[in-house]
């Protein structure tokens, strides 16, 4: 199968990752002829290159916005235009490969579901994500947009049943699948001996209203302060949203936390760092699945996450880490310093997180039941 695949930006965070481990695995295991579409430029070309992935460029916009207003709406309503304009660049572009199915990497592009008509073959839509996670917004009206769902796709992948829940009014309930995201977990290794002097503390990932880092540094202040734990460091691994990150650097200087915080920005190579790392964070609220939660527990780490979104699907409260309730610091503050009070606790889930990551989300599970599913749906045509 040629299978041509469609990211909505052109960074690496964790969607890109999950796409781009995803085509790997196709073309290593099945034998699958993967393309990619890109908007523009980015980190990811490096990657594609590396793997020796064909790749076009050819610019197209999401259907989904921030902005509201008159104003907004018909901007908005001028760049669904301009994508039907685009189609004809695009198909020109892929017309050598011969594509075989159309694979969407995000519910923000439509553009997936207007060349899978144009090519006549199947679209495989893999939602990743929720709207109001993003405060986000469709371009077109609410008519228009059920009227594409229910013929935009020959099936819609969602990452989790949260997922499946949140769009299950919006989308055909027949043609939606649940399927976990996978982490390469070769990468990993548990039984790594880590430094017991300083408790390391992991967030990864865009600090951002969303993430809810600041739960996190609350929860800090309180163990400072507190219980009076000084072998504590916690650190924000990701790039950021610059207004967010200021609230959190006015709360670290007004509560004297510049000691036990460190910002590493966005690194490519994350795996020596978190080998680092003792403890994992997953704040977030409306959290599709939490790609970053797997690869704490990959690394030997166990999870402390909020009970919001899909992280009660990913953390086993008292098996592999422990959930606390959104906004709720001092219950954050108290989960931590179990781990900390007791580094055999933290070891023994840290294990077993690793063992129940490795058993349930694994890149192969994931790019075996995508591989099922592209397989039919090509063979249905």
């Amino acid at each position: 199968m040629t299978i041509l695949f469609i990211t909505h930006y052109s960074g690496m965070y964790g969607a890109n990752q999950s796409m781009c481990r995803l085509m790997v695995e196709l073309c290593e295991k099945y034998g699958v002829h993967p393309v990619a579409l890109l908007s523009r430029r980015g980190e990811i070309c490096d990657f594609l290159d590396q793997h020796e992935i064909s790749y076009y460029i050819s610019h197209f916009y999401w259907w989904v916005n921030e902005g509201k207003g008159v104003f907004q709406y018909l901007l908005n309503l001028r760049k669904q235009i301009i994508n039907l304009l685009e189609l004809r660049t695009i198909i020109k572009l892929v017309k050598g490969e011969k594509i075989d199915l159309v694979y969407s990497n995000s519910v923000t592009i439509n553009i997936g579901f207007l060349l899978s008509r144009k090519l006549q073959c199947p679209h495989l839509w893999h939602i990743r994500e929720t709207l109001q996670a993003y405060d986000f917004k469709y371009s077109l009206p609410d008519f228009m947009v059920k009227k594409m769902f229910d013929k935009g796709a020959d099936k819609y992948v969602v990452i989790s049943d949260y997922l499946a829940k949140d769009y299950a009014g919006l989308l055909p309930v027949e043609k939606i699948q649940r399927i976990y995201n996978g982490i390469d977990f070769s990468r990993g290794n548990p039984k790594t001996e880590k430094k017991t002097g300083i408790i390391n503390i992991c967030m990864m990932g865009i600090i951002s209203d969303q993430k809810n880092n600041l739960d996190a540094l609350k929860a800090l202040c309180i163990l400072v302060n507190k219980y009076k734990l000084a072998n504590i460091r916690l650190h924000f691994i990701g790039g950021h949203k610059t207004d967010y990150l200021q609230v959190l650097k006015r709360y670290i200087a007004e509560n004297e936390l510049d000691n036990y915080v460190v910002f590493h920005g966005h690194i490519k190579e994350i795996d020596p760092v978190l080998s680092e790392m003792h403890l994992g964070l997953m704040c977030s609220r409306d959290e599709a699945f939490g790609r970053v939660t797997v690869e704490y527990m990959m690394h030997g780490m166990p999870v402390i996450a909020s009970n919001s979104g899909a992280n009660p699907e990913v953390v086993k409260d008292n098996v592999n880490g422990f959930i606390y309730t959104l906004y709720n610091a001092d219950e954050l503050a108290e989960k931590i310093y179990k781990f900390v009070s007791d580094p055999d606790l933290l070891k023994q889930m840290g294990e077993a997180a690793y063992e129940y990551g490795k058993s349930n989300f694994s890149s192969e599970q994931n790019t075996r039941a995508i591989y099922d599913v592209m397989k039919e749906l090509v063979g249905s045509k």
